[in-house]
C-alpha cells in the first residue's frame, strides 16, 4: 500500500519531482573509501537495521496549495536541500581523513557545547555512545556509512498551536520548519565541535543515519511513547532529533531516567485511540535481532502521512504535549529528580 500510493498533486506533482530530484534527496553519491579500508577502520557501522525510507515524492500538494502555503514551503524545502548539502559535502571530508582516535574533552568543553547549542535554538542535549544495534543499513539522504564512537543528541521545540492543528498543513509545514532549522544549527554546533579539534559528523534530522529515538533514550533524554516518537519532560512528543557523532571523550554523566514517563505511556493510550487508520499498534512488535520496538504499521501509517503532510494528530493527542510534565507529575517526582544518576561504566 505505501508503494501504490500516488497523491494527486495536478501541476505540482511535475514541480514537485523536479525539486526533489535537483535537490539530491534519494541520490547515492560514492563516499571516498577507495585507497584503503582503514579509513573507516574506526567508525561504527550498521550491524543490519533498515530504515522505513520516506519517499518526499509522494507528499500531497494540495493541502499546502489550498492553505497559499506554498511559498513558505519552498523557502523551508531551499534552506533544508542546503543544510543536508553541507552535512553531505563536511562528512566526504570527514572519512577523506583516514584514521580517527578519540580526543580528550573536559567538563569546560562540554559546558560550552550547551552553551552554543542554546544559542542555536537547540533546546534539549543529550550524550550516550553510539550503538551500532541502531545504525541504519542506508542513509538514503546524507549516505552516511559510519559514525564515531560517542552521540550529542540534539532536540528543538515544534510550535504548540501549530501541531495543535493537526492534521491541518499548519503541523506539517511546522515540522518541516523544525527539520530545516535543526538540520542548519546541527552543522553549526558540529562546526563549533571540529573548531575545538574534536572530529565530528553531523547526523541531519531528515536522515537516516542513526535512528534518533533510540539514542536519545540511550542518554536518558526521556522516553518512548507508544506511538514511536520521543517524548521528553521538556516538550512531551513536540520536538524533532538530530545528532552529532564525535570523538570527543569522555561524555558527561547522564541525567536519571525518567521511568514514571514509560509506565505513565503503558497505561495511558491516547495516541493509539486517536489515530484515524488505527496505525499504532496496542502490543509494539520487536525487530528480530535487535532491541528495538516497532510501534507503528506503516502499512497504515504512510498512506495517511503522505496525504496530510506529516500528521501529528498523535502528537495533539499526548497529554505530555496538551499538558505538559509538571502539571501530570506534580511534586511527585522532584524528590526522585535530586537523586544523583549513578556513575557510568
Amino acid at each position: 500500500m505505501i508503494q501504490t500510493y500516488k497523491p494527486d498533486n495536478g501541476l505540482m506533482g511535475p514541480i514537485n519531482r523536479f525539486m526533489f530530484f535537483i535537490s539530491g534527496f534519494n541520490s547515492r553519491e560514492k563516499n571516498d573509501h577507495s585507497t584503503t579500508s582503514e579509513k573507516i577502520l574506526d567508525l561504527k557501522t550498521s550491524k543490519g537495521l533498515e530504515a522505513l525510507h520516506i519517499d518526499f515524492n509522494l507528499f500531497n500538494m494540495r493541502p499546502i496549495i489550498k492553505n497559499k502555503s506554498v511559498l513558505s514551503m519552498i523557502q523551508i524545502f531551499a534552506q533544508t536541500v542546503l543544510s543536508i548539502k553541507k552535512a553531505k559535502k563536511d562528512y566526504r571530508k570527514e572519512i577523506a581523513q583516514g584514521r580517527n582516535a578519540l580526543t580528550q574533552a573536559d567538563p569546560a568543553f562540554w559546558a560550552a557545547v550547551k552553551k552554543e547549542a542554546a544559542a542555536l535554538g537547540i533546546g534539549i542535549v543529550g550524550f550516550a555512545p553510539v550503538d551500532e544495534n541502531v545504525i541504519f543499513v542506508r542513509d538514503h539522504v546524507g549516505n552516511i556509512e559510519g559514525l564515531y564512537p560517542n552521540g550529542i543528541i540534539l532536540g528543538m521545540e515544534m510550535d504548540f498551536e501549530k501541531i495543535d492543528k493537526a492534521p491541518e498543513p499548519e503541523a506539517g509545514l511546522e515540522a518541516m520548519k523544525i527539520y530545516s532549522k535543526l538540520g542548519t544549527a546541527t552543522n553549526r554546533l558540529t562546526d563549533f565541535i571540529r573548531s575545538h579539534g574534536h572530529r565530528a559528523i553531523a547526523c541531519h534530522p531528515l536522515g537516516e543515519a542513526i535512528l534518533f529515538p533510540a539514542m536519545a533514550a540511550r542518554a536518558n533524554m526521556g522516553s518512548l511513547g507508544r506511538n514511536g516518537l520521543f517524548i521528553t519532560k521538556e516538550y512531551g512528543p513536540r520536538l524533532r532529533l538530530s545528532m552529532i557523532a564525535t570523538t570527543a571523550s569522555p561524555l558527561p554523566e547522564k541525567p536519571r531516567k525518567p521511568t514514571e514517563m514509560e509506565e505513565f505511556c503503558k497505561k495511558c493510550g491516547k495516541c493509539v485511540k486517536s489515530c484515524p487508520v488505527g496505525a499504532i499498534r496496542e502490543v509494539p512488535l520487536k525487530k528480530g535481532g535487535f532491541d528495538i520496538a516497532s510501534c507503528i504499521d506503516s502499512a497504515k501509517c504512510m498512506p495517511y502521512f503522505y496525504e496530510y503532510d506529516g500528521c501529528s494528530i498523535c502528537i495533539k493527542a499526548c497529554p505530555f504535549h496538551r499538558k505538559g510534565y509538571e502539571r501530570i507529575f506534580g511534586n511527585r517526582t522532584q524528590h526522585a529528580a535530586s537523586v544523583p544518576s549513578p556513575q557510568r561504566a
